[in-house]
């Protein structure tokens, strides 16, 4: 049930809402058409709170969606549905105009010479071509790095805004009465704009608060750098496995905040990340950081935890997907747990910590599998089961998504006993609307 709190919650919110909203009469005649119309408003007013909300990346979202990684998949698919929303709120309201005969015409009132209705139904044109322009701009971009695709994002705040003017001025329910629909509505209203003021104006000046200052910079494999820094104050409370967002004080022009999986442990007086050159900033991060920098650091986050695990596990790295591994293996594995570590790497210059592996002093429930991609071939799911034998176990994986994929048709093909496959859905860049239209409409690759 704790993996499902998220979704309970969301559809809650949106049975309340219908709830309420049937619960109450419109102060003017409406048609059906209409009246649905509104209803769709208002759980688009509704999707859009919880969207700017996950945007907090707040201790609730990590805990209720059981990782900020699982978090930002519910943000893709809300951001779908409240475009769809919104375009279904559009035609039932053009559907069910109607003309009301009246016998006395009361003037609209108006402000500096303008109908405020009038006013209303421009924030909602300006909302919807707003939205509509944000995820065509996606699209065409020929180029959408991590830092632009955050701008993107933040202009939804402007869109939001004009939804809910329209709201207040043209909705055909009383929206400051002591009825349960307005109420809950306002307080919806409330939760998005807070959320969306701190996402997109305070989050990076007031979610850093730990402060870290750099002792030592190693290269541990080619285009790999580690990180090692020592607490300015503060420490930062984490969990092995977790990750945290991090930048470089008075260089975030150079490097925005990225997200990176903490490669220690907690409880050695430092904190260490490993950065491999990938794309986006992680190359400008390895440019500009220098011993004696001072790095800011929000977080924790995320839930790859292999104590939530069965006793027995397979653990698969890729790459620099060694880094979760690393930190687990920093601390004592429980003596009831029986693991496989299995580490690919393309060769032996990508390796990241496959010496350091090699050295490590194993217990005796920890077995280590290296596997040089280019002299060993791939990693596949038989030389797994070929260790593990018919035994049931959980496997925990870090790593690129085709290896990912890779091995998931091999536990298809081999029918293997697996209990639960653990992975992170490490892939904030992309969610949304804007990943969804990306896949009917691919853009070409910049020479």
């Amino acid at each position: 049930m704790r993996n499902r709190i998220a979704i309970v919650l969301i559809l809650l919110s949106g049975l309340v809402t219908w709830l309420t909203w049937s619960t109450v009469q419109p102060v003017r005649l409406q048609s059906v058409y209409q009246q649905v119309s509104h209803l769709l408003a208002a759980l688009g007013l509704v999707t859009f709170a919880w969207i700017f909300f996950i945007a907090t990346r707040n201790r609730w979202v990590d805990s209720w969606f059981q990782g900020l990684d699982r978090a930002y998949v519910y943000h893709k698919y809300l951001s779908i549905a409240a475009l769809a929303l919104v375009w279904l709120h559009k035609l039932t309201i053009d559907l069910g105009k109607i003309r009301v005969a009246r016998t006395v015409k009361a003037e609209a009132p108006r402000l500096f010479g303008i109908k405020i209705g009038d006013i209303g139904e421009g924030a909602a044109e300006y909302s919807l071509l707003l939205f509509s322009g944000l995820a065509v701009l996606a699209i065409v971009a020929v180029k959408l790095d991590y830092q632009r695709w955050k701008w993107l994002h933040k202009l939804m705040l402007v869109p939001f805004l004009f939804g809910v003017v329209h709201y207040y001025i043209n909705s055909r329910y009383l929206v400051f009465a002591l009825n349960p629909f307005s109420l809950w509505m306002n307080f919806i209203i409330a939760v998005g704009l807070l959320s969306a003021v701190y996402s997109v104006f305070l989050y990076e000046r007031t979610a850093f608060r730990y402060r870290y200052r750099v002792t030592q910079l190693r290269e541990v494999a080619a285009g790999t750098l580690e990180i090692t820094a020592t607490p300015v104050g503060a420490e930062l409370r984490y969990q092995p496995g977790q990750f945290a967002f991090l930048k470089i004080a008075g260089k975030e022009a150079v490097f925005p905040s990225h997200p990176f999986t903490i490669s220690s442990a907690p409880g050695f007086g430092q904190i260490q990340f490993t950065v491999k050159a990938l794309g986006d900033h992680t190359a400008a991060l390895q440019n500009n950081i220098r011993p004696g920098d001072v790095i800011a650091v929000s977080g924790p986050h995320g839930r790859f935890d292999y104590r939530a695990g069965a006793r027995r596990q397979v653990w698969a790295a890729g790459g620099i997907g060694i880094t979760p591994f690393r930190s687990f293996l920093q601390s004592p594995i429980p003596p009831d747990y029986q693991v496989d570590l299995f580490y690919a790497y393309a060769n032996a210059a990508d390796g990241a910590y496959a010496d350091e592996l090699k050295m490590l002093e194993r217990p005796e429930n920890l077995r280590i599998h290296l596997i040089d991609s280019s002299t060993a071939g791939f990693l596949k799911i038989e030389d797994i089961t070929r260790c593990v034998g018919d035994v049931p176990f959980d496997l925990f994986f870090c790593g690129p998504a085709p290896m990912r994929k890779y091995l998931q048709a091999g536990l298809v093909r081999t029918q293997c006993a697996l209990g639960t496959f653990h992975y992170e859905k490490f892939q904030f860049k992309g969610t949304g609307v804007f990943s969804l239209l990306q896949r009917f409409f691919p853009r070409r690759a910049s020479a």
